[in-house]
């Protein structure tokens, strides 16, 4: 058997939490209609990362520092809980995948949390760049193929966004319903492939993307 096992997950959001109330206010709309959207959007609550008080007048420039800050900081966090919940350490990751599209930093996230974090020297590494909403999905299924041809290895992928920091504001309805719903916050899942290992077992031939 080489089935891949969910091994441990990690999550984690920056403080700051907002109601969706609060979140139509601090975007700056305005009217009874918009409001609305916001409202029965079923979300009660939001998390963003800042730096102190708002600030709509953000360059693009200071936008991009934002999020690369709040993605280090909030993926930190996110890789410690799951090590947490994995009962495992850095060094043990062979293979590490990050999603992101809210932001953009060469060397990239994955790249520059390596050096941080004290990742293994030998680790491999994927960066997932622009795929949008459904960017984990095909971030997962690198780190799936990778155990499954690498058997007792271990592969870790991160998805990060900090969607403050590419908001802007206009009344058409896209843009509407993306400043409505999406928010700050990070996900991380480690996988392994042996047979007859305890965790999680994946269906077979999970995610198949083309």
């Amino acid at each position: 058997m080489n089935d891949p096992r969910i091994l441990g997950i990690g999550t984690a959001n920056p403080p700051l939490r907002l109601t969706q109330e609060q979140s139509f206010h601090a975007a700056g709309y305005q009217g009874e209609r918009i409001r609305k959207i916001f409202l029965n959007s079923d979300i009660d609550y939001r998390h963003f990362y800042l730096e102190g008080a708002l600030n709509r007048e953000e360059s693009s420039d200071q936008l991009n520092q934002r999020y690369l800050r709040g993605a280090m900081k909030t993926g930190c966090q996110a890789i410690l809980d799951y090590v947490t919940s994995a009962r495992t350490t850095l060094l043990d990751v062979d293979f590490l995948a990050v999603c992101t599209c809210t932001g953009y930093a060469c060397p990239d996230v994955g790249s520059r949390l390596i050096a941080h974090m004290g990742f293994s020297n030998r680790i491999q590494r994927a960066s997932i760049i622009g795929l949008g909403c459904a960017g984990a999905l095909p971030t997962l299924q690198r780190a799936v193929d990778f155990v499954r041809a690498n058997p007792g290895r271990q592969a870790l992928m991160l998805a990060v966004e900090i969607c403050s920091a590419c908001y802007y504001v206009d009344n058409t309805l896209e843009t509407i319903v993306g400043n409505a719903i999406c928010a700050d916050g990070a996900f991380s899942a480690t996988h392994r492939a042996r047979g007859g290992m305890a965790g999680t077992k994946l269906q077979n031939n999970p995610l198949t993307i083309k």
